[in-house]
Parts: structure tokens; C-alpha cells; sequence
């Protein structure tokens, strides 16, 4: 039986993650999937002592629901890094896809280390040419790390180093620290891995039920003179018309040497085996007369950060990006060539928004002639608050229809649609004095937008 609230065709918020489940006093950033079998699957951060954005421990979590969301397994912890509290490590912020046609689970997310985030990231990709991680004694000193833990020094000799699994540093079988830990805090510290961010991917082929070691894509995705990088958050897509056709597209962004920041997306076009990066909606963009670049921009309000894609007919993708241009609405982007360039930038004027995360999906064609999308985000231009759902029966071009989930807080989010044709919703709300949050999960149809 349905757990409809009332005839209307919503349900009741559900608190699917909330302060104290599972050992975290907090969570944030949802991200959520139905799989081709019509598992849900429900990605957070555990951020295990407080609430904050990195530096912090956070652990890369997720919960599952093969029912269309009327019940749902425990928390599985996915990703978890050395270190306590703010000086932990973190795996946070994660999107999610499936390859359908080879039914793998991708999810991305932003691993930093200890004492490391968004606005501490040195420029860097983290890895030397022979693709072994690079690490650095208190004497910035470089040495590399190959994939038996063996570690070798500038002279790429073999030194009395060895590496676990987990990081842990060992010196001739003593314990000499932890790559992850931040700066200064291990008395016995030896070796770090760069102060940088990395993004990295896990996978799944058992519809979430394991999942893989996280693998770094930085080699292939980051350029030496980023700082920063880090997924959508949310959800990407796979292609299903078109000349690209099965590619895998997640939405990222990055910072520059000026702690600028610009989206983009990745892409496989060979099932997840390797990734490329494409262009930023930022490269060759006017804006306040100047004509920018994702590398060079030091324009203030340029940044162009947290994203979601879409698929439009025939193939193009559209993306829907959180910016600082002082617009108060959602900036919109389209791709012709799968993601590797972007034109036709503008601001969706009925998309207002304070500058935060938004989520949008398309609506399953009903062999109607219609291209529907929804679209969810704090319809406010100030606050976080008055969350609302939006549907578009014309590819964006008109809005007509809205209903407000919540008028009180309302945060970051994420959409999918289910097997069943109901849309769901992971959403962050009821901050608490403590900026704890309660990531609510809730059931609507079409006909109650458009009611």
C-alpha cells in the first residue's frame, strides 16, 4: 500500500538520514538513482562529527530501497578516510549514474585530506607520470607511491617505506603516520599525499549492494593548475539518442589559481574504463564585457559551480548550474557534442535562486509530443527556504506548473523518477540550532505538480 498523505498524490516527508543513524551526528548532499531494476539508491555524506563542508571526516554513505522507497536498508558505508573530526579526511559530495547497458553503478565524489577543502586545495593533480601517487615529508621532499604500497624517492630508488590499504605509513615495520591525516597532527609523521583535491569513482554491478575501492580519476580529468575539484553534486546521465549515444556524463566543477570556479562535465565513452573532461560553460563566455577563460578568470561573480545535466531529444545536453552573478537565477547551458563544448549561456528567468544547488531530471516520454522536465530548488532569492518542484511541458522554454514541498528550510536536493512513474525527492531540510539536517524523502505524481 502507498503511503499517500491524501488523495492528491504526495506523500508524507520520510527522514531518511538524519543527526545520530549510524554512528554520524550529521549528513548533507543528497544524491539519489533509480536503477533498470528498480532499486532506489540514496547517496549522502556522513559527516561524522559535525555538519560542516571539508575540512572534516566524512564518509561516503548510502541507503537502498528495493520497493520504491516504502522501506529501506541500513546505512552502507562506501568510502571512509584516516583521521577525526576536522582534521579527518573526507569523501564527500557524490553523484550517481547507471550504464544501462551494462548495468554498472557509477558514483563520483571529491576526496581531500586532512585539514583539506575547497579553499585549501593547492594547484596539483596529485600523481606523478608513471600514474603513482605522489607524497611529501615534512622537508617537501617528494617521493611516490605505487599500487604493492612500495615507495620510491625522486631518484625513483625503493626506500624503507611501505603503505597500506588504509593509508597508514610504515618505516622500516614502524608506524610512521597516515597519508590522509592532516598536517602536523601525528607525532610519528613522515610521508602526506599532496594538499590538493582529488576526484575519485566507485563502482557497482550488483545493483549497490557492493561496491568497489575508489579509483583516482585526477590523471585524466584534472589539469596541474587546479585546486580544487569535485562532483556535481547529485546525478548525471548516460546518452541514449545521438551521435554519443551511451557516453557517461557527470557533472563537476573545478577552482583556479585565483580560487575561481567553473563547471563542466566528464565522460566515458567505453563504459567507465577511461574519463575525459570537457570544456566549462566559462570557456569563451562574455561576461561583464570580458571574455573568460576557466584557467585565467579572476572576474568577480564569474563562478559557475555546482551543476546537473540533462539529455534534451535528439541528443543535446543541457546543463543547470548554481552561479554568482548576483542574477538570483539558475544559469543554463547547452552542448551539441556530447558535453565537450558549451553555447548558448543564459539565465532561466523563472528560476529563482538564492545561489544553491538545484536538481533537475527529464520526465520519461509519454509518446505525447511533450519534453517534460522537473526541477527542484529553494525558489527564494535570498534564503534557503520555500522549496518547490517545478514541470516544464516544453523543454524548459515555460514553467507553468509549481508546487511548494516546504516554505521552511530548504537546501540541496535530488529528483528521479520511479518505476512506477512517480517522482521522488531527497531533500535537505529542519536545520536545527546546531546546523544539523534532516534529509527528508518524499513520493509525488505529474498530476499533483499540475493540480
Amino acid at each position: 500500500m502507498e503511503k499517500y498523505e491524501n488523495i492528491n498524490g504526495i506523500t508524507a516527508p520520510e527522514a531518511l538520514f538524519y543527526p545520530g543513524l549510524g554512528d554520524s551526528r550529521a549528513y548533507r548532499i543528497p544524491s539519489m538513482i533509480t536503477t533498470i531494476k528498480g532499486t532506489i539508491i540514496a547517496g549522502i555524506d556522513a559527516r561524522i562529527a559535525n555538519s560542516n563542508d571539508n575540512p572534516n571526516k566524512i564518509d561516503t554513505t548510502i541507503r537502498r530501497s528495493t520497493d520504491n522507497g516504502e522501506t529501506w536498508g541500513d546505512v552502507q558505508k562506501l568510502v571512509t578516510y584516516a583521521g577525526e573530526g576536522a582534521d579527518g579526511a573526507a569523501a564527500i559530495d557524490t553523484a550517481l549514474l547507471q550504464d544501462e547497458e551494462m548495468e554498472t553503478i557509477w558514483m563520483v565524489f571529491c576526496h581531500t585530506p586532512g585539514g583539506i577543502g575547497l579553499w585549501q586545495s593547492e594547484p596539483g593533480v596529485g600523481f606523478d607520470q608513471q600514474g603513482r601517487k605522489l607524497l611529501y615529508d615534512k622537508d617537501g621532499n617528494e617521493y611516490s607511491l605505487d599500487i604493492e604500497g612500495q615507495v620510491f624517492d625522486k631518484g625513483n630508488l625503493i626506500t624503507s617505506y611501505k603503505i597500506d590499504e588504509q593509508g597508514f605509513v610504515f618505516k622500516d615495520g614502524k608506524p610512521a603516520g597516515n597519508i590522509y591525516y592532516r598536517k602536523g597532527i601525528a607525532k610519528t609523521e613522515s610521508l602526506l599525499e599532496a594538499r590538493t583535491s582529488f576526484l575519485q569513482v566507485i563502482k557497482s554491478d550488483d545493483d549497490g549492494k557492493t561496491w568497489s575501492e575508489p579509483v583516482d580519476l585526477n590523471l585524466q580529468v584534472k589539469e596541474p593548475w587546479m585546486k580544487f575539484i569535485g562532483s556535481g553534486p547529485g546525478r548525471g546521465i548516460q546518452v541514449k539518442e545521438g551521435t554519443y549515444k551511451g557516453r557517461l556524463v557527470f557533472p563537476i566543477y573545478y577552482s583556479n589559481e585565483y580560487s575561481k570556479m567553473s563547471c563542466a562535465v566528464i565522460y566515458s565513452d567505453d563504459h567507465g574504463a577511461t574519463w575525459k573532461r570537457g570544456e566549462s560553460p566559462n570557456d569563451g563566455r562574455e561576461f561583464n564585457g570580458e571574455m573568460l577563460s576557466a584557467e585565467t578568470t579572476s572576474t568577480d561573480n564569474s563562478d559557475l559551480t555546482e551543476s546537473q545535466v540533462i539529455e534534451m531529444p535528439g541528443g543535446e545536453l543541457r546543463i543547470y548550474m548554481r552561479n554568482h552573478s548576483g542574477e538570483q537565477r539558475t544559469a543554463v547551458a547547452v552542448s551539441k557534442d556530447g558535453g565537450e563544448t558549451w553555447g548558448d549561456f543564459r539565465y532561466d528567468s523563472a528560476l529563482i535562486d538564492p545561489t544553491c544547488q538545484s536538481s533537475i531530471i527529464r520526465y520519461p516520454d509519454l509518446d505525447d509530443g511533450k519534453t517534460r522536465l522537473i526541477f527542484s530548488n529553494p525558489a527564494d532569492v535570498k534564503q534557503r527556504k520555500n522549496g518547490t518542484v517545478r514541470l516544464s511541458e516544453d523543454g524548459g522554454e515555460t514553467w507553468p506548473y509549481s508546487k511548494v514541498i516546504t516554505l521552511g528550510s530548504y537546501i540541496y536536493s535530488c529528483l528521479t523518477v520511479l518505476d512506477n512513474g512517480e517522482i521522488a525527492l531527497l531533500y535537505e531540510a529542519d536545520v536545527n540550532d546546531d546546523y544539523t539536517i534532516t534529509i527528508n524523502f518524499q513520493k509525488f505524481t505529474l498530476d499533483w505538480i499540475k493540480s
